[in-house]
């Protein structure tokens, strides 16, 4: 057996830098919680090749004397813990005092300080100092670190990409200016200023410049709260990215990963329309989160994790519900509209359109009778809603603040999807319509076991039916199903999918339901059939997406359209 030893403190070094610095991004997570913790207003960021040959992070926080400086290099020297019942209530970003050891081990590190004073310049190569003297600078301090893992060629190997590297230290900057909307930040890369980002009242502004969003970039805000754990959400529902780079979880001001966060903004907003931009900041009493779980500070525990998702969870029907009162509200005050809905080919005098565009100048309107009928019946805003029907799918209608195009599929696709999961889980029934006689279906050996299986789950959600040798006879559907036999065949599809998806059962039957038994593209529907259409969207848990994440609406301003025609 070996002899055992204790090792040299810059092996010690090298070993924890391991843990601490993963990439460049860690570096620049240590400093800006250095500089934020320091009460930093103003911090600036710089990169060269995405980290590996120049980080510099200068701030304007309360800087270090001579004496801080040399015990700022030292491990586990730190200013914001002193006693282990400092471990239960940590307020601040860092507290042990590893950060600037481990960087400065694995590379190059120049830091320059003054608390307004004099100021104070130290070199140190590979976690040994070079020089110490004074210099001058305005109070703050700056930290240069320079050649990341210069000693540590296979740890250097192992980065990825520039751009990769540079993309990561754009969620930790972003991250961090979400937590501190009372500081501005530049970051600049290779000479080029990506983003700056000056002092906001709110998170919502801090979004809309950091991904240049404009004022008519829809953002709606969420309150929740649960045994006096508080989540604020703050979404961007018409912002979707193929991933969820651009979604942030901040627990008391800190970015982290956390599932019973991520999990209930997954299940919510999740789809192939894609990912949403999202902030929800968590508010905790530091005593019931251990932020010491995880050795570079990315992830944290939770002394009742049911109390941070039940927060998440009260927090996500207000998007939908307060995106549904501002869209009602304006219906409300539109005012007369100047649309009218037809039904008969659109004529415009002899003149000829393109094919593209003369089949979307195809509406439909009502006859006259039903024209009558709906005039009489204005004494709600479903009632009034006036519209067109274009290229055999889209309802357009106008509200107070810009036009409104709803795709009939994807809006009946979320209202059965609502009724029939909910009539599965027993909350309410989705209602069964006979068929006028029974339609036949040919099922193999497979389905049979299928509908054996969730014979009950499939009736409680509307159908009945009876298998008589391989021949299934449909008796009945959920009220709204237009194509009864079509619906029932993708259930039986979706439930051999077994654990292949991550949708429950319950979720399997309606959303299989709702998108085959749903109004297609091009299925003419009444005047009254659209305002019906309109009117039940609106009182679904969310009526702005189907149940595979797609938007069922499409809101155009009358500014942007102001500023298409160059207004």
């Amino acid at each position: 057996m070996s002899e055992i030893r204790k090792l040299p403190d810059h092996l010690v070094n090298l070993i924890a830098a391991g843990e601490v610095v993963e990439r460049p991004a860690s570096v620049v997570k240590e400093l800006l919680e250095n500089s934020l913790d320091s009460g930093a207003t103003a911090v600036e960021t710089e990169l060269e090749a995405g980290g590996r040959k120049l980080i510099a992070v200068r701030d304007n926080g309360e800087g270090m004397d001579r004496h801080d400086l040399l015990l700022a290099i030292q491990r586990h020297a730190t200013s914001k813990i002193s006693s282990p019942s400092d471990l239960n209530d940590i307020t601040t970003l860092g507290f042990r005092g590893e950060a600037l050891p481990s960087i400065a081990s694995v590379s190059r590190m120049t830091i320059l300080t003054s608390q307004g004073m004099e100021g104070w310049k130290m070199i140190i190569t590979g976690g040994r100092m070079d020089s110490l003297e004074p210099a001058g600078r305005t109070q703050g301090t700056t930290v240069i670190v320079e050649n990341l893992f210069f000693n540590q060629p296979a740890r250097r190997k192992f980065l990825r990409s520039e751009t990769s590297e540079l993309s990561w230290i754009e969620r930790i900057v972003t991250g961090a200016s979400l937590a501190r909307s009372d500081c501005s930040f530049t970051l600049q890369h290779n000479g080029r200023k990506l983003f700056h980002l000056p002092v906001v009242d709110s998170p919502a502004q801090r979004l809309r410049d950091r991904y240049s969003l404009s004022a008519g970039d829809r953002c709606v805000e969420a309150y929740g709260e649960s045994e006096g754990v508080t989540a604020k959400l703050y979404i961007f529902p018409d912002k979707r990215w193929a991933n969820r780079r651009h979604q942030f979880a901040l627990v008391n001001g800190r970015l982290v990963t956390a599932p019973q966060v991520s999990i209930p903004l997954r299940d919510a907003f999740s789809g192939p329309a894609g990912e949403p931009l999202i902030l929800c900041a968590i508010t905790i009493d530091p005593s019931l989160v251990d932020v010491n779980a995880h050795p570079a500070k990315r992830e944290v525990r939770f002394r009742k994790p049911y109390q941070v998702e039940s927060a998440v969870r009260s927090a996500i029907p207000g998007i939908a519900a307060h995106r549904t009162e501002s869209t009602v509200a304006a219906f409300s005050s539109s005012g007369p509209s100047h649309i009218s809905y037809s039904s008969a080919p659109y004529r415009s005098s002899n003149r000829v359109f393109p094919g593209a565009c003369q089949a979307a100048m195809s509406f439909e309107s009502p006859d006259k009778e039903e024209l009558s009928t709906a005039e009489s019946n204005r004494n709600s805003w479903e009632n009034s809603v006036e519209m067109i029907r274009i290229s055999g799918s889209y309802l357009v209608t106008e509200t107070a603040t810009g036009l409104l195009i709803v795709d009939q599929h994807a809006a009946h696709e979320r209202i059965l999807y609502e009724k029939i999961i909910s009539s599965v889980r027993g909350a309410m029934s989705a209602g069964q319509q006979r068929t006028l006689l029974p339609e036949e279906i040919s099922v193999d050996d497979h389905e049979k076991t299928i509908l054996n299986l969730y014979s009950s789950m499939i009736k409680q959600a509307g159908y009945d039916f009876r298998i008589q040798g391989d021949t299934l006879e449909l008796l009945s559907v959920p009220v709204g199903i237009k194509r009864g036999t079509e619906a029932l065949r993708e259930v039986v599809k979706a439930l051999s999918k077994g654990t292949e998806v991550s949708e429950s059962e319950a979720e399997r039957i309606a959303s299989a339901s709702a998108c085959a038994g749903a109004i297609k593209f091009g299925d003419k529907i009444s005047l009254t059939e659209a305002r019906h259409l309109f009117h039940t969207l609106f009182t679904m848990d969310d009526p702005f997406h189907c149940p595979h994440g797609r938007p069922t609406m499409i809101e155009l301003p009358f500014s942007e359209l102001e500023s298409r025609f160059g207004r």
